[in-house]
């Protein structure tokens, strides 16, 4: 079981024992065929997900149909839904969608928060790995925050790459409708203005890799 082998959530625990207290809280994988919706905005949260193998989004739809995605999770581990399991009588403020056909372990929100169905040593592991899992999330959302409050799509554009940057490079996981809907912008524009970078020799693009070849930022469209 790959997926238990890379979620955060049960780093240093035991498969067997994770496999018996998964079963006993009343965890279930489920298959989302693509397109289909996981969870949708303003319903209330019921479950805890684990993404088991496939890929999902979750963003948010405007009135007018417009919409900006908040992430896209495709690595096998990947925990998610899980700031809303620890609010009360809260909706949720986003929709959730499978990209592709997925399958998911759904933990139900009412038993993964009664502890009593842990064991004692288990849980307190498992508290430790949640609260990782909520740091990592929290940096996420303000190294976002701190994208979309950039002034220009160049400058959005740089601040995305020089975040998501390892050793001069990046490694996409959005496709370019994908990047311009995290960044609140369309597609064409995200394509002339990477178009417009490349030109000017402050990156290269080869497929779902982007080269940064100057370091610091560039703040002219």
């Amino acid at each position: 079981m790959e997926y238990i082998d890379k979620s955060p959530l049960f780093k240093n625990l035991e498969k067997e024992e994770i496999e018996v207290q998964l079963a006993a809280v009343g965890a279930v994988k489920k298959f989302y065929e693509k397109d289909s919706y996981l969870f949708v905005q303003e319903d209330y949260p019921e479950k805890l997900y684990v993404l088991v193998e496939g890929s999902v989004a979750v963003s948010n739809i405007e009135e007018d149909g417009k919409r900006t995605i908040v992430n896209i999770f495709k690595e096998s581990g990947t925990v998610f839904g899980e700031v809303y399991v620890f609010m009360e009588n809260r909706m949720y403020d986003y929709s959730c969608v499978a990209l592709k056909d997925s399958v998911v372990l759904e933990i139900p929100k009412e038993e993964f928060l009664d502890y009593k169905n842990w064991d004692e040593p288990f849980v307190k592991v498992m508290i430790r790995n949640m609260i990782n899992v909520l740091s990592q999330k929290a940096f996420y959302l303000n190294t976002k925050n701190l994208i979309l409050s950039e002034l220009t799509l160049r400058q959005k554009l740089m601040r995305f790459f020089q975040q998501n940057e390892q050793n001069g490079k990046v490694i996409l996981k959005y496709n370019r409708e994908e990047l311009a809907d995290y960044l609140g912008t369309t597609r064409p524009s995200v394509s002339r203005e990477i178009n417009k970078m490349k030109k000017e020799g402050l990156i290269d693009v080869r497929g779902k890799i982007v080269y940064l070849l100057k370091k610091g930022e560039d703040r002219d469209e």
